[in-house]
């Protein structure tokens, strides 16, 4: 055990290697952004063009182009798959709870950082997000790197330390864009007025302006590049479509009220978010007395807010303040372990998490059942039960008195299920989409066409790209110059679907948990 101890920094990113990368491979590409973001990579490579991104040959302006690199390394590494394109999020994944746990085992001793490492390591959502093959995985690491590294600098003033922040933004940029410079220009501005250290001489010498400078500068290469390849195209459709439009409108029906991003992280952080307000509210009052409590408290606080605020809400936007929330957490849950506190909060969020967790495998069951395509694998939402033993024996011991084994029962029950989720369940589902379908009888080499819109997982999945018409002219010339030929389409509107009434229906499949539906058709 001893020998475990020291060598515990490694032991920690294993063990967050595994949970982060392990079966990331065994179940295909199918959600959008996944397929959007593994397909401009996979294009990327093929083209050689390292500068400009597309997604089935058209210019595709949502992200700068970080994330694709990595993608096209795992590519040469694995090949052109699913693994391949997620691999190095995994990675990023492992480093995130890495630097989290090293930093909270330096500012508030093993204790909380073990605490914390399990409230990472238990979060399904936040372990899911290092399984995806888009952005945010990377742009979660930078955040939290610069943060960490400005408080770092914050308690002791090494350059270096400043440069590590300045350069984790740079990169920052070319993965997801201003964001990863307003949420850590926002959260330094903030914490320096609550630990009352808002003054010029401070201010400065964070060397914002020329730091800035830094950072813009390791960024600016490729944008500038881009901007001059597409004449300013991508420029205005990233800058002003897919950043200023986010944040004053909804973007593609993701709006809602200014709760949903609270709820957001509740839902992220299970198990343990159920401890979320005592959390904070401890945060709150033991950051007067220690600086990187109230760090990770402001972090925290000015994330949820900033995507509150923004009108464009998805679950993964809070994510970069995952970790810092998981510190709150994992400070209070030591503490409740260490004196065996039970208070009438403290009571009625284990309770809660207890019913949270009997009323999992039964949502699931019934959500199942509620789509056709899927009502025959109901029984698989029974392996949620895994969370429900956990927490029933959690709570067994939390009545004996043992608040440490609450925690541990807990946290395993989520930790097991994620392996069952990855390794069992998304593989079965997965083969129920839409595309898996068609590859029973389809593949790269064979002649297909789109008419209008398609489920955007074909491209990767098939590695080629596809020609997108809108007409019935064209698809009858393609159908003649090529009677073996497919057509595919998901298009809603039922005029276009009558349209299509004089060929062939081959294949019909509804989208999983989505209301589009893939057609099929032939000559």
């Amino acid at each position: 055990m001893q020998t475990l101890y020291k060598y515990d920094y490694l032991v920690v990113f294993l063990l967050s290697l595994v949970s982060c990368v392990l079966l990331s491979g065994i179940y295909p590409i199918y959600i959008l952004d996944e397929a959007r973001n593994s397909e401009a990579a996979r294009e990327m490579l093929v083209s050689g063009d390292y500068i400009v991104p597309y997604f089935n040959g058209q210019l595709r302006t949502d992200k700068p182009p970080l994330h694709y690199y990595f993608m096209i390394v795992g590519y040469k590494l694995f090949g052109v798959n699913a693994f391949g394109a997620r691999f190095f999020s995994g990675i990023f994944g492992a480093f995130t709870i890495l630097i989290t746990y090293v930093l909270t085992k330096q500012n508030l001793g093993k204790g909380v950082a073990n605490y914390t490492f399990l409230v990472l390591l238990s979060s399904l959502l936040f372990i899911q997000e290092f399984h995806l093959a888009v952005p945010d995985p990377y742009l979660i690491f930078f955040i939290s790197a610069s943060l960490f590294s400005f408080y770092e600098f914050f308690k002791q003033g090494k350059l270096y330390i400043l440069v590590l922040a300045y350069i984790s933004i740079g990169l920052g940029l070319l993965t997801k864009g201003p964001v990863a410079i307003v949420i850590p220009g926002l959260v330094l501005v903030a914490f320096l007025f609550f630990s009352k250290n808002f003054t010029l001489k401070k201010i400065f010498s964070f060397r914002p302006l020329l730091g800035l400078l830094f950072a813009i500068l390791i960024a600016a290469p490729w944008y500038y590049l881009v901007h001059q390849k597409t004449q300013g195209i991508w420029t205005e459709g990233f800058f002003f479509d897919h950043n200023i439009s986010r944040f004053n409108s909804g973007k593609e029906g993701h709006g809602g009220l200014f709760i949903i991003t609270p709820l957001f992280v509740i839902l992220g952080l299970l198990p343990f978010s159920v401890f979320i307000i005592q959390a904070f509210r401890n945060g709150w009052i033991k950051g007067k007395k220690n600086n990187f409590l109230l760090f990770s408290f402001v972090v925290g606080v000015v994330t949820i807010l900033f995507f509150s605020i923004a009108s464009t809400k998805l679950p993964n936007y809070p994510m970069p303040s995952y970790p810092f929330i998981a510190i709150l957490i994992g400070k209070f849950l030591h503490e409740v372990a260490r004196s065996n506190s039970k208070s009438k909060y403290s009571k009625l969020s284990m309770l809660c998490l207890l019913v949270i967790s009997l009323l999992l495998p039964i949502a699931g069951f019934i959500g199942l059942g509620l789509e056709k395509d899927l009502k025959h694998l109901q029984n698989f939402a029974l392996l949620l039960s895994v969370i429900s033993i956990g927490a029933i024996l959690g709570y067994y011991f939390f009545l004996k008195g043992d608040l440490k084994r609450f925690i541990i029962f807990n946290a395993f029950g989520w930790i097991f299920f994620s392996f069952l989720l990855f390794g069992i369940i998304y593989p079965v589902l997965s083969l129920e989409n839409p595309v898996s379908q068609t590859s029973k009888f389809m593949n790269s080499e064979t002649p297909a066409i789109v008419f209008k819109r398609f489920d955007s997982a074909f491209p990767f999945n098939f590695k080629r790209t596809y020609r997108v018409v809108d007409d019935l002219t064209s698809l009858q010339k393609f159908l003649n110059e090529n009677p073996d030929g497919y057509i595919i389409t998901n298009t809603r509107s039922k005029e276009d679907i009558d349209l299509l009434s004089n060929f062939n229906l081959v294949m019909e499949q509804k989208a999983l948990f989505e209301t589009h539906v893939t057609r099929i058709y032939k000559k």
